[in-house]
């Protein structure tokens, strides 16, 4: 169960998005939440200017701090100078087993950077699981934007992500640790790369069909005995990403979880080819669980 939760806010009308997922927090099983906010002025230039947004900060954090209490969630705020994203990353560090919540920019299809470079950061950098609630502009009154939630009930249908590899082995566990019984149902979804099988014998496919087929059944049997929620498995040949993006649409998968590889180097290589694309088009939540290699 994941029970302590650092939520990342600039106190922007998007960044207020997240506090209307209280619920799902809960249905997650988060008992604590942390607020986390980087100022974008110094506060020893506030304090030296007599300027006064320290105190209207502080007044905004104690009023998101009291929402969370009407929710029954305990809860505090920290105030870091830095960086954003590697204050985010550093403070999490400090916590092992916290899960970081962040926002989307919730910038349209027409923009290529659709999560923002402090949000990209943190999923690449990240030694803790970082959870990206997505977040989309419209045009409101006068075609100013709008920030809307994606999918607000994050917890009502997850699709975890697995090439059988070590790092998907390791999202593997850690959602049948902490996620599966807290959310309404489970897919447990592989992709055989098109363009790897082409290469391969008919004999060869049927013999990759039958050995993912048999892992996919033993996964999902293993995920039922830690859930009364429904679990099916779902075997499909494609380009990778589109074959996710398709099941997503057809699904209404309200979380994406899978694996980065954590190793904290600056490239975007770190994030993966699949969680990198899907970071950025996948038009759902999505729960990045890095594997730290420490070797």
């Amino acid at each position: 169960m994941i029970k302590h939760a650092i939520l990342a806010t600039d106190l922007s009308p998007a960044g207020d998005l997240l506090m209307d997922c209280m619920t799902e927090y809960r249905q997650l099983g988060i008992q604590k939440i942390t607020l986390l906010h980087i100022p974008a002025i110094s506060f020893n230039y506030m304090e030296y200017s007599g300027y006064s947004m320290r105190v209207h900060i502080e007044a905004r954090m104690l009023n998101l701090q009291n929402k969370l209490a009407a929710e029954g969630i305990e809860s505090g705020f920290v105030f870091k100078e830095g960086l954003p994203s590697q204050v985010i990353v550093d403070y999490a560090k400090d916590h092992p087993g916290a899960l970081i919540i962040v926002g989307s920019n919730g910038h349209g299809a027409r923009k290529r950077n659709l999560i923002g470079s402090t949000t990209q950061r943190v999923i690449q950098h990240s030694h803790n699981p970082v959870l990206v609630v997505r977040i989309r502009n419209e045009a409101g009154e006068l075609e100013m934007p709008v920030c809307t939630l994606e999918s607000k009930k994050i917890a009502e249908h997850a699709i975890l992500l697995t090439d059988f590899s070590k790092h998907s082995g390791n999202v593997f566990e850690y959602a049948r640790q902490h996620l599966v019984a807290n959310v309404r149902s489970v897919s447990l979804m592989h992709v055989q790369d098109s363009v790897v099988m082409r290469h391969r014998t008919p004999e060869e496919i049927e013999k990759f069909n039958q050995i993912d087929t048999q892992r996919l059944n033993e996964c999902t049997r293993d995920l039922r005995s830690k859930t009364d929620a429904p679990v099916k498995c779902i075997l499909t040949t494609g380009v990778v990403v589109p074959e996710i993006l398709r099941e997503i649409k057809v699904s209404g998968a309200s979380l994406i979880v899978l694996a980065t590889h954590g190793k904290g180097y600056f490239s975007d290589v770190v994030c993966g080819s699949t969680a990198s694309a899907l970071a950025q088009l996948a038009p759902t939540n999505c729960l990045f669980v890095p594997y730290i290699n420490e070797s």
